[in-house]
């Protein structure tokens, strides 16, 4: 049976399967270890045989290139040594690589894994306050400031993500997939021309720089009080403005919360300018890369969704077209 026609529980049988080989390599002997998400990636919660916890990662459905993980990785550790963001601890092997490249043979590929020491609390979700959100959008703004004097030590290099498929292969525009029908394919061809032509014509006028590029609640956590950003496995070359726009996308559904977003980056600094259309063309963008994304996912749980998610990215494209703004209205999140 192929890997993609598992369940759940059966694919991550098969992915913790490296678990013992990857951890050995970091000279660490698990007590033990549960899987905590498997989605786009599969991560574990591992406890060392001395009480120690730790974040194991393995990039199943990351894009993303082996030097393009080192540089994510690298600017984790240069921010974990800065302080000014509190973010995952990187963790150096045995022989003091920060990733390990490994083949994974249910999907006939190979994969890249990385560890970090675990950051205790809870994620912010759904349940994210508007002084969280203020907090959120002053640590996008110190990430950014950190960024511009950022260098990387060769061979590692982000990879250029200033355009509606950022890094994902692309899964849309050579052929209709099978799981989009007609309508929602024309709809989101006649996105793709608006998103494209405002990130080529941006690109042309700002100044690029890395940035996380996937800072929703999902992957802040609250660690005593205070915000701790994690998963920067999106992180890429792009516009500043890019990580407000993918930000906003989640938070949709109440467009209040986006003023405390925005005056928390301002009062660190000062907001891209951008017209009030080119902003939603860019909201708009983060609905078609994650159309992009499922698609090329094989965990289970997506496969299994992706029929709902479909209807919802419909009744959004529709109100887009028919207001010039990508709301998250009760219909495309029921």
């Amino acid at each position: 049976m192929e890997y993609t026609d598992l369940d759940e529980d059966s694919q991550v049988a098969e992915v913790q399967r490296l678990v013992p080989g990857l951890l050995s390599q970091y000279g660490i002997e698990p007590n033990r270890f549960e899987n905590v998400n498997h989605s786009f990636n599969s991560s574990f919660k591992v406890t060392s045989a001395e009480g120690k916890d730790y974040a194991l990662r393995i990039n199943l459905g990351s894009g993303k290139k082996p030097n393009e993980v080192l540089a994510e990785m690298q600017w984790l550790e240069a921010l974990a040594e800065d302080g000014s963001v509190l973010v995952p601890q990187p963790v150096r092997t045995s022989n003091n690589e920060l990733l390990i490249r490994t083949p994974f043979a249910p999907l006939n590929s190979e994969t890249t894994a990385v560890l970090f020491e675990w950051i205790e609390g809870e994620e912010a979700g759904e349940e994210i306050t508007s002084d969280q959100l203020f907090e959120l959008g002053q640590n996008m703004a110190k990430l950014q400031l950190f960024a511009e004097n950022l260098e990387f030590q060769e061979p590692a290099c982000l990879p250029q993500i200033n355009s509606t498929m950022m890094n994902v292969e692309d899964a849309i525009t050579s052929e209709q997939p099978k799981s989009i029908n007609d309508k929602l394919y024309g709809d989101i061809l006649k996105a793709l021309a608006i998103t494209d032509e405002v990130h080529i014509r941006l690109s042309a006028e700002t100044k690029l720089l890395p940035i996380h590029a996937d800072m929703h609640a999902g992957n802040v956590i609250v660690n005593n009080g205070k915000l701790a950003i994690i998963d920067f496995d999106d992180a890429g070359i792009g516009l500043p403005i890019q990580d407000l726009a993918i930000s906003n996308y989640y938070i949709r559904e109440d467009t209040e919360k986006e003023k405390y977003l925005k005056a928390g980056y301002a009062s660190i600094k000062e907001l891209p300018k951008i017209s009030d259309e080119d902003y939603e063309a860019l909201i708009l963008s983060r609905l078609l890369v994650l159309i992009n994304s499922v698609l090329n996912m094989t965990s289970a749980e997506i496969i299994e969704f992706l029929p709902t998610f479909m209807k919802r990215c419909q009744l959004r494209l529709d109100h887009y077209f028919a207001t010039g703004q990508l709301l998250l209205t009760k219909e495309s999140l029921d």
